[in-house]
């Protein structure tokens, strides 16, 4: 790409390359335009944003505070630096921050939505949050498409994302994928970035086609989606990519906000988003843009069944001590919050001889969560970080952890359904948002309702019961076990009728002239629709 020396020109050019996941190139972009303008704040947040995107936090965090000492009122630069902070956990003024984030989100300020799900948040927040976004982005008008179903009466799905690799969307939906019923749907995948790997060559397999849309622009994204016929076409990142003015433009007469961002689109290009009794209760219906869709039991796809052997690891090569109870949580840094924080330390000062094993994310994260600990009088040597590993590892270390702590605002979602297969228990709280409510939908539909607090008293009070009563810990391992294998959970056929059946029930409203309404999805018209 052609490098301008106009200061705007490169600031746009940074955000394409940004975009187009090109890092590493937006920062030399980014670099050319402080040589020329050293108090560019757009070139410095621009900068920041590719340094978050390649895991230099500290030095994204460097340029933000840069650019917010320059220009404090540049869009998104309080949100990003709230967000870059949680990232390497620095959390000095940290209730500070968070209201002044909210206060924007309360005026209909353009904030990331994605960057408040994590941060004591209620729905109407999130609503705000997404909808104000959505409109700053300046989307392209909605137009009409229409799309017959072809003779032999399969509807078309499109499933657009650019997690069609080794990522935990892959890993969740590929057993869906290769179960949906190829009598009555066709499945087309729209890799919208990614890299080739073992994992997207089994998304090719599974799917009737994958097409790689990466270089292409909005605009031939959504001339191929038409061309293809798409019925109804499946968003799965939702502010985590380009989707937005991509759908915004319609790919299909039925659009669907589906699994990956946990949360409200904001936008009525969006007819429907998938959830269930947990996650999207009637309650919360105002809270989204789209209808609701209620699944009967989890909102989300497993496809687990294929890690059925675990490794047996030893604590001391996962470098745990060989005894005391092992609390884990794998939730990445930006979901611990202070307030849970403070129960984990608390736990361990209870609980003699415990440690606190956690996911490595980066190292700014693991020396300031250590002193965090030192704060609360618990020595860092009590936190074990657990470097990354391939999922059959991952998931066969687990069973040298005791219990699975899960973090409030924004809890675990894979992190839970990788616990659960691999046999360790989770304890939750339940959320006030979507976001934070995922690891109970998971429990409910595992048949582990008991291991949901209302409240955080109730979640710290469960968790001391079960580190100190061993025979109570045991019972429920048992029964997790003995629950695997029947759940509705870790059944990817029957969630695969479940969901196929929403889809057809979308589709019939669609032929019918029907406008998008809530759909609540029952086994049995499951059952009597797939034969």
């Amino acid at each position: 790409m052609a490098i301008s020396n106009d200061h705007d020109a490169l600031v746009a050019q940074a955000e394409a390359l940004i975009r187009a996941h090109n890092y590493e190139e937006a920062i030399t972009v980014c670099d050319r335009g402080l040589k020329h303008d050293p108090n560019s704040a757009e070139c410095l947040f621009q900068r920041s944003v590719a340094r978050a995107r390649l895991d230099q936090y500290e030095f994204a965090l460097s340029d933000l505070e840069t650019a917010l000492y320059i220009n404090p009122n540049l869009k998104f630069l309080a949100d990003t630096d709230l967000y870059l902070r949680a990232r390497v956990c620095r959390w000095a003024n940290y209730a500070e921050k968070v209201d002044s984030v909210l206060q924007h989100v309360d005026a209909h300020q353009a904030v990331r939505p994605f960057h408040i799900l994590a941060i004591p948040s209620l729905p109407s927040q999130q609503l705000n949050a997404a909808s104000s976004f959505f409109l700053d982005s300046s989307p392209p008008d909605e137009e009409t498409v229409s799309s017959a179903l072809p003779a032999n009466g399969k509807i078309r799905l499109g499933y657009f994302s650019a997690d069609f690799y080794d990522h935990a969307i892959s890993h969740l939906i590929n057993g869906m994928f290769e179960v949906h019923d190829r009598s009555r749907f066709e499945i087309i995948a729209f890799a919208l970035g990614g890299r080739n790997d073992p994992v997207r060559n089994l998304m090719i397999e599974v799917s009737d086609q994958l097409i790689d849309v990466s270089g292409m622009s909005d605009e031939q994204v959504v001339f191929l989606a038409r061309q293809l016929g798409i019925h109804i076409g499946i968003d799965m990142n939702i502010y985590l990519d380009r989707q937005p003015n991509i759908f915004a433009r319609r790919v299909a007469p039925i659009q669907v906000n589906y699994l990956g961002y946990p949360g409200t689109a904001g936008a009525n290009c969006y007819d429907y988003i998938i959830g269930d009794r947990m996650v999207t209760p009637p309650e919360h219906n105002a809270y989204f843009a789209e209808r609701v869709v209620t699944m009967p039991h989890s909102y989300q796809a497993t496809s687990l069944r294929r890690y059925t052997e675990f490794r047996p690891f030893t604590k001391h090569e996962l470098g745990l001590p060989e005894t005391g109870f092992v609390f884990c949580s794998f939730n990445l840094s930006f979901k611990i919050t202070p307030d849970v924080f403070d129960i984990w330390m608390r736990l361990l000062t209870k609980v003699e001889g415990s440690v606190l094993w956690l996911l490595s994310s980066n190292p700014a994260a693991e020396q300031n969560l250590k002193q965090e600990a030192e704060k609360r009088n618990v020595s860092r040597d009590r936190l074990i970080f657990a470097p990354r590993m391939p999922l059959a590892d991952h998931l066969a270390r687990h069973r040298a952890a005791d219990l699975f702590l899960d973090t409030f605002h924004y809890g675990g979602h894979t992190t839970t359904s990788d616990s659960l297969w691999a046999g360790l228990p989770v304890i939750t709280r339940l959320g006030v948002a979507f976001a934070g409510r995922v690891a109970a939908s998971l429990l409910s539909a595992a048949g582990l309702p008991d291991l949901i607090a209302q409240n955080s008293g109730d979640y710290e009070k469960l968790a001391l019961d079960l580190a100190t009563r061993p025979e109570t810990l045991a019972r429920i391992r048992s029964r997790l076990e003995s629950n695997k294998r029947s759940c509705p959970l870790f059944d990817t056929e029957r969630y695969t009728r479940n969901i196929e059946s929403a889809y057809t029930e979308m589709w019939n409203k669609h032929e019918l002239g029907l406008g998008p309404e809530n759909i609540t999805v029952t086994e049995e018209e499951a059952r009597q629709l797939g034969g």
